[in-house]
């Protein structure tokens, strides 16, 4: 009984020492990811999102298309009526647009870093500095492991987290990636705050029905600003 009850610790530790009897290691499955987006030209799906805010829970959804290097469309449709849209976020390669058709509103701002190789659309992060920026590490799941997919955490280094020259707390963010090892592509993405305050926010954005490398029509991608719409233009150098 003794030899049973030291031979299931023993197991207890290795599972929680690290490596969950993963069949590849956190270097091994991001390199994947970055050799499989590196040679895929677009993505479009339809998703939904999951959004935590201290305590309060939203749930939206809609459909996404993302070329590379940093154009997106993002469309928010009605949970009541998916014909209808709610929101519509656009980024061009030069400005970032967010319609919103109940406000008649538009928020415009220039979008920086137009060349950059992005991780998360329109969050910003680039796949080229990853590794220098983030620690990443592979977080245990048996039921999606099982089926192939695996999660990356990104946690910022310390010279990301830094005092800020202006004095202003900033928030730590987490991002969270999960990886399809029949392609190596995404299948959901994730991004957390938390703040010195306690406040917390939680985005986890889900992926189904992804297309990948189909031929998506240019103008997908250039907004067209609406007769009569207030525009809030949020740019620095405008």
């Amino acid at each position: 009984m003794k030899l049973l009850w030291y031979g299931k610790l023993l197991t207890f530790f290795l599972i929680a020492g690290g490596q969950w009897g993963f069949a590849y290691t956190v270097d091994e499955i991001f390199h994947k990811f970055k050799a499989a987006y590196d040679t895929s030209k677009n993505f479009s799906a339809e998703f939904e999102e999951t959004t935590l805010q201290d305590g309060n829970k939203s749930i939206a959804g809609g459909k996404l298309a993302f070329s590379k290097p940093n154009l997106l469309r993002k469309e928010y449709l009605s949970r009541e009526d998916s014909s209808q849209t709610v929101q519509l976020i656009i980024l061009d390669g030069d400005y970032s647009w967010s319609y919103t058709p109940m406000l008649n509103q538009v928020n415009k701002m220039r979008w920086n870093n137009s060349n950059r190789n992005e991780l998360l659309p329109g969050i910003g992060s680039s796949l080229d500095d990853v590794q220098e920026n983030y620690d990443m590490r592979l977080v245990p799941d048996s039921i999606a492991n099982k089926k192939g997919v695996y999660q990356i955490e990104l946690s910022p280094k310390p010279h990301l987290l830094s005092q800020p020259a202006d004095g202003i707390q900033h928030a730590r963010e987490i991002l969270e990636v999960w990886v399809q090892s029949s392609d190596w592509l995404p299948v959901q993405f994730g991004y957390r705050s938390e703040r010195e305050d306690g406040s917390t926010l939680s985005v986890v954005v889900s992926l189904k029905k992804v297309r990948r490398d189909e031929e998506i029509a240019a103008d997908a991608f250039r907004f067209v600003i609406p007769d009569d719409v207030e525009i809030i233009d949020l740019s620095s150098d405008e």
